[in-house]
């Protein structure tokens, strides 16, 4: 026994109190929380063409302790660590090997605070040579070629770390597969990443997810057999419907171009008269700066038109239970446990600060109920996101160190944190 052992075997028995362990990082991967804001959205040169030397140094990118600590006594057991492996594939030297030396220090920062990890490298469009819609359209083109180098680089980098609560994740929805060459390419892409990161870490949890943008039909549509005898969870993202999940989120296309002008709407979706949320629509078409009358009444006759049909679908708790009882057939089909599922992304906006999107009862509901659809069958999760721009967020404001208390009773967590 060693000495600090001795002391507090002492004092429990001095005080007749039962020992309790002292925290360790668990490894079950749980309850996840998706992290973006510390590895993600690197800096770069003005024109967007390059990384700069030190992509992550800067007070945007730092954690305060406090905001760790709170999400560890909210009772999550995981963060979901999102890395853009950009600056990891443009840089080298020096400045290449402080990279992955930033990347085991920050989860090592997750461990000493009794949360598991999980890396997640998760490509963005910033910079436009490592925007994964280009280098992922052959399994020859040099950029892909480079990435599967990287992830068994980073699998290595994170097995030093030497704990069983890490786990490694290679790539965030693939932005592919919505067509049968598509999908055969993915799942040739999908084995090869798995290969070179078991190959550089054979005892590693390894995340794997489908293409179509990580959805439930992206994992539907992918063959597991090869990995069967693998240490491998099967990973995929649920936000249907995205005219509640994404209200005020701009975007530029198709449906997606009325969610700017969707806020208070609601969840079931009859659960609220329909007039009182068309009327909502209205007022923020009104409001938009920057329309001309023709582009005004264009915007307010298709974002009537698609809040309307997101009404007309009644959509409630029975549609996510039939969503996710695909997921447990599928599973069931291919001899796959549930506690290999994970759901590694669910979220929606919520009204807070600059943000005008679901009203808390709706919000809770939905989050309640995906989140209670996921554990009813089994499945792991993990909520995105911790924080970062576009209103879906656990912290209670941005910039915060405090948690959003409806988002975290909605999650099951404790309320009560520090």
């Amino acid at each position: 026994m060693s000495r600090l052992a001795a002391v507090l075997a002492l004092l429990v028995l001095a005080l007749g109190v039962p020992a309790r362990a002292a925290p360790e990082p668990g490894t079950g991967f749980r309850r996840g929380l998706g992290v973006h804001t510390m590895l993600n959205w690197a800096r770069t040169n003005p024109e967007r063409t390059a990384y700069l030397p030190a992509p992550f140094d800067g007070p945007s990118y730092d954690l305060p302790e406090a905001t760790i600590r709170n999400v560890a006594a909210a009772g999550f057991d995981f963060v979901r660590l999102t890395v853009d492996p950009g600056p990891f594939l443009q840089l080298d030297g020096a400045a290449r090997d402080a990279l992955d030396r930033h990347l085991a220090a920050t989860v090592r920062r997750f461990l000493a605070a009794g949360l598991a990890v999980l890396v997640n490298l998760h490509p963005n469009s910033q910079v436009a040579a490592y925007d994964p819609v280009r280098w992922l359209v052959s399994t020859e083109d040099p950029t892909y070629r480079a990435f599967l180098t990287l992830v068994g680089r980073t699998a290595r980098v994170l097995a030093a770390i030497g704990s069983p609560a890490v786990a490694f994740e290679p790539l965030n929805e693939p932005p592919y597969g919505y067509d049968s060459g598509s999908v055969r390419r993915w799942q040739a892409m999908c084995e090869a990443m798995h290969a070179e990161a078991r190959a550089a870490a054979p005892d590693m949890l390894l995340v794997l997810t489908g293409a179509r943008g990580g959805s439930r039909q992206g994992l539907l549509a992918l063959d597991p057999a090869p990995f069967r005898a693998s240490r491998v969870r099967f990973s995929f993202h649920y936000y249907e419907p995205y005219a509640f999940t994404h209200q005020g989120v701009s975007a530029e296309n198709g449906d997606a171009a009325s969610w700017r002008y969707f806020s208070g709407m609601p969840y079931p979706a009859g659960s609220v008269p329909a007039a009182l949320v068309l009327d909502g629509v209205a007022a923020a078409v009104a409001a938009a700066p920057g329309l001309d009358p023709l582009a005004r009444r264009r915007a307010l006759s298709q974002a009537r038109e698609r809040a309307s049909a997101y009404l007309a679908t009644r959509f409630g708790p029975a549609d996510i239970a039939r969503a996710f009882d695909e997921i447990r057939d599928w599973a069931v089909r291919h001899g796959i446990g549930p506690e290999r599922v994970l759901l590694g992304e669910f979220g929606a906006t919520r009204t807070y600060g600059r943000y005008r999107a679901s009203d808390p009862v709706s919000y809770e509901a939905w989050l309640s109920d995906t989140r209670e659809a996921a554990e009813r069958r089994g499945f792991a999760w993990a909520f995105w996101a911790l924080g970062g721009t576009g209103g879906m967020a656990l912290v209670s404001e941005d910039g915060a160190t405090s948690l959003d208390r409806g988002t975290v009773r909605a999650l099951g967590l404790r309320t009560e944190t520090p």
